[in-house]
């Protein structure tokens, strides 16, 4: 019945930028990735001063290190990025989903929830807060910042998704039903979600038999 989801989105906040305004930063795409980082992570002076100039470079490989499965480089350079700028939430952000990925949850909850109290209106981060809280078992937390994240930003799908699909793992099919209700005003041509919202129809109606 679920619409498999990740339950942590690779994303950065310009991401979501790009999304809403349907246009891709070319800012982002003609930056060069340093071989030195990439290949051996031998970080000298002048790398680190090429860091500190540009954080952008850190982060952008940092996520494809994240998107690549390669956690132990990728928190390397988060870990760098921390240093530089403890309050950049596009650092704290991959910090804390390549902790997750890594299994440390307790530490990436910490990281997650240092990047909310700073950037409170980041639904990215949010989300990602309450996939960690899922991973952890803590489901009552984990509603709470899903539905902050749309709150914030309802527009995107993956949270969505996510929400639902606790919400049918927890037993909750009519807040699933509500929410997937939700989902469709935002998404109205989205099939999946019409063909989710009557499943949950189904199972609500066998469940009240």
């Amino acid at each position: 019945m679920q619409k498999i989801s990740r339950r942590l989105l690779i994303w950065r906040r310009e991401d979501c930028n790009e999304m809403i305004e349907n246009q891709r930063s070319n800012q982002r795409s003609s930056k060069k990735i340093n071989s030195l980082i990439l290949k051996e992570m031998q970080i000298g002076p002048e790398e680190l001063s090429e860091l500190r100039e540009n954080p952008s470079l850190l982060i952008d490989t940092g996520y494809e290190y994240v998107e690549m499965g390669d956690y132990e480089n990728a928190l390397k350079l988060f870990s760098i990025g921390v240093l530089l700028d403890n309050t950049d939430p596009d650092i704290l952000n991959g910090l804390g989903i390549t902790l997750c990925e890594m299994g440390n949850y307790k530490k990436s909850k910490e990281v997650l929830k240092r990047s909310c109290r700073l950037n409170p209106n980041d639904a990215v981060t949010l989300a990602n807060l309450a996939g960690v809280c899922w991973e952890m078992g803590e489901l009552e937390q984990s509603i709470y910042y899903y539905n902050k994240s749309l709150q914030i930003n309802p527009i995107i799908e993956e949270i969505h998704y996510n929400l639902i699909n606790l919400y049918i793992e927890t037993g909750a099919l009519y807040m699933a039903y509500i929410s997937c209700l939700n989902f469709l005003e935002q998404f109205p041509g989205e099939e999946e979600a019409s063909e989710l919202l009557n499943e949950i129809i189904l199972n609500l109606a066998i469940s009240l038999s």
